[in-house]
């Protein structure tokens, strides 16, 4: 899934750095993803931690549920025994007003996509129907006990990850295309991801990760937080949407939804540094890695002092690398940024 700030180029080198400066003493070390977004993190270390993930926004908690929580191949023997044998294929081919619904029942085919109603060109409406008749019909067989907990989280993970394949979008849903790009007239696909059994007791969380903070402990406590004034829900709102299925009061010519209590200090420059010294301040964690940019609210002086007044000053460490996120035509600007990964030990007792 494209998102924006997605760490998947850099987890070579976040294990690299891990490797560099810890030695666990523990059989199974504990990593905590508190800001966890895509998921690609905690997923990536999931075969070798305890897995903590964490993240403010919901669609977030779904895909962890599904990939970091969930730790099986999931068997949908319910609905086997219902006569779905597999409920992708269903899903996926199924005429939608078989089994029940009709135009009205479709929020995101209502409101998404062109209709006598409505302009927005956020998916065709054959794609827009077929997310409305997939979501709607997990959400009936979870009130139909024919999922558990585990399916119902894999089900909607498989339903969004499959969105951005067909959305008339440049990178994200804060703006729809004006003219149809070739993307969204494919057939809609829901994505199959394979998930890895680590045993363990894996815990995902959908709270603000300055309180969460005071509830966790353990041993690698990887940050990523918002790095700019750009919140995340407006940008992923539509995912938000669909992994909510709630039927908000959207307005603005991109339908966002309301998003008050989701909005991040750490988008908020005269915020954003107290948020943080709070949360290292009370992370019980013994090391703590924080990725970040120097195109960044918080600088790295700030950060600095930040760390070393709650950790080890000689193990700080500052990693800097080229910016790889998005191939962009503002060559000269991206050229000058730089990814950054911040690792400090905990002081005890700090």
């Amino acid at each position: 899934m494209r998102f924006i700030g997605s760490k998947g180029l850099l987890l070579d080198k976040i294990k690299k750095i891990i490797d560099e400066n810890i030695n666990f003493n523990n059989n199974v070390p504990v990593f905590c993803d508190i800001f966890s977004g895509t998921a690609t993190v905690a997923r990536n270390f999931k075969k070798d931690y305890k897995i903590i993930s964490n993240d403010m926004i919901y669609f977030s908690y779904v895909l962890q549920m599904a990939t970091i929580h969930n730790n099986k191949r999931l068997k949908f023997k319910k609905l086997d025994d219902y006569g779905i044998k597999n409920p992708f294929k269903y899903l996926e081919n199924t005429d939608i007003y078989s089994t029940g619904f009709n135009d009205s029942d479709f929020f995101i085919y209502q409101n998404y996509s062109p209709n006598d109603k409505n302009e927005r060109m956020y998916f065709t409406s054959e794609n827009a129907k077929r997310i409305d008749f997939i979501r709607l019909t997990i959400e009936k067989w979870n009130a139909q006990n024919l999922i558990d907990e585990d399916e119902y989280y894999y089900l909607i993970m498989s339903l969004i990850e499959g969105v951005p394949y067909v959305s008339n979008i440049t990178g994200t849903y804060g703006a729809y295309l004006k003219h149809w790009d070739k993307r969204a007239f494919k057939n809609f696909k829901m994505i199959d991801i394979e998930v890895e059994d680590n045993g363990q007791s894996n815990k995902c969380f959908n709270i603000d990760g300055n309180k969460l903070i005071d509830e966790i402990s353990g041993d690698v406590l990887y940050i990523d937080p918002p790095y700019n004034n750009r919140q995340y829900i407006p940008n992923y709102h539509l995912l938000e949407t669909v992994a909510k299925y709630d039927y908000p009061n959207i307005y603005g010519k991109t339908g966002l939804r309301p998003y008050k209590e989701e909005k991040s200090d750490y988008c908020i420059a005269n915020k954003v540094n107290n948020a943080f010294e709070d949360l290292i301040n009370k992370a019980n964690f013994s090391h703590i890695i924080l990725s970040y940019s120097t195109d960044g609210l918080m600088s790295v002086k700030d950060i600095e002092s930040i760390l070393k007044k709650y950790g080890k000053k000689d193990t700080y460490k500052l990693y800097k690398f080229a910016y790889r996120k998005y191939k962009s035509k503002h060559k000269q600007k991206t050229d000058k940024l730089k990814e950054l990964i911040f690792y400090i030990e905990k002081e005890e007792g700090a």
